[in-house]
């Protein structure tokens, strides 16, 4: 006897929970009109790339538009804040929700604006590794070089992130303990998003930038910048000639990845949140969307909604510890 697959498995039982679900009925009517994805950052980064290869399926899947809204500010924070606190639980807005506005948030601030009892999770979409990235022209021909000169010069880093607890910080952080620098005596400019980030590092504002392999693949096709490391356990396909931190003898480890899930106000009805968790299963193995997020070096990692949380939560225990050590815990 063949026993089915355990993808076959885990959507047959989300659909059985929506049709016996209390709110069933309603989550089966839904939706009946536009619903807004809320990306807490500028255009052009990878939370707006992935909101928008969803809204696109979605949207044929359920005949009505998802609007992508981007709102910037606060390191994600404002944005988040507006579709999970500001916002009508009734499921018809959407927060791409990723570590800077959750775990990496909640571990950075003892009394932090969003908490995880602020937000109900439907799945995680994307996880996707750090990458160390440099202007096209710049000088150094390795990460290796570039740390050697980083600790030479500390006062003449400058570099990009995300809010003050994103995961630049994080990142740029743990590479600073790891090759003995003094954090204070570089540099760290904030921008509205890897977008941003990548501008103006591609202009010359900064001398680094640290985003996900998926926010750098448009500056990188373009020849605006250079890849220098990724921070990963080995090479990643999409970027097959940059090598590890860890090959070059510079970082140990992989303390920081970048992840992106569709997360709902807490008061949303639970069978609106699993008729999403069943959409997002059924779409990661659609054949269209998978073209899509290959085109952009996107990552696809499911985790259905339980699974999600019990993730975020174990991540929130280490950026807390994290933030401890590196002196970012307010």
């Amino acid at each position: 006897m063949r026993w089915p697959r355990i993808e076959t498995v885990v959507v047959a039982l989300l659909a059985l929970s929506l049709l016996w679900s209390p709110a069933g009925a309603w989550g089966q009517e839904y939706p009946t009109k536009p619903i807004e994805i809320v990306v807490p950052f500028v255009p052009g980064g990878g939370t707006d790339l992935i909101a928008r290869l969803l809204a696109d399926y979605m949207g044929k899947k359920w005949g009505q538009p998802l609007l992508v809204v981007n709102k910037p500010g606060g390191g994600g924070i404002v944005g988040a804040r507006a579709a999970l606190k500001d916002s009508r639980p009734d499921g018809y807005t959407v927060l791409i929700d990723i570590h800077t506005t959750s775990s990496m948030h909640i571990g950075a601030w003892k009394t932090p604006q969003l908490t995880l009892a602020d937000r109900k999770y439907a799945a995680r979409v994307v996880r996707d590794p750090m990458v160390f990235a440099v202007k096209a022209d710049a000088p150094w021909k390795n990460f290796k070089e570039f740390s050697d000169w980083v600790k030479a010069n500390p006062g003449e880093l400058v570099w990009s992130s995300v809010g003050p607890s994103g995961p630049s910080r994080y990142t740029a952080f743990d590479w600073f303990t790891q090759i003995g620098v003094d954090p204070v005596k570089t540099k760290m400019v904030i921008t509205e998003g890897a977008g941003d980030s990548f501008a103006k590092l591609a202009g010359g504002h900064v001398v680094m930038a640290i985003h996900s392999v998926a926010e750098a693949n448009a500056m990188l096709k373009a020849g605006k910048i250079r890849l220098l490391a990724v921070l990963s356990p080995s090479r990643i396909k999409f970027i097959p000639d940059v090598p590890t931190a860890e090959e070059q003898g510079v970082m140990k480890g992989v303390r920081v990845q970048w992840w992106a899930s569709v997360a709902f106000p807490a008061a949303t009805p639970d069978a609106i949140v699993k008729k999403w968790e069943f959409a997002v299963a059924e779409m990661v193995k659609d054949p269209a969307f998978l073209a899509g997020a290959e085109r952009i070096s996107m990552n696809i990692d499911f985790l259905p909604a339980a699974e999600m949380r019990a993730f975020v939560e174990h991540e929130v225990e280490g950026y807390t510890d994290m933030a401890g050590k590196i002196g970012i815990r307010r």
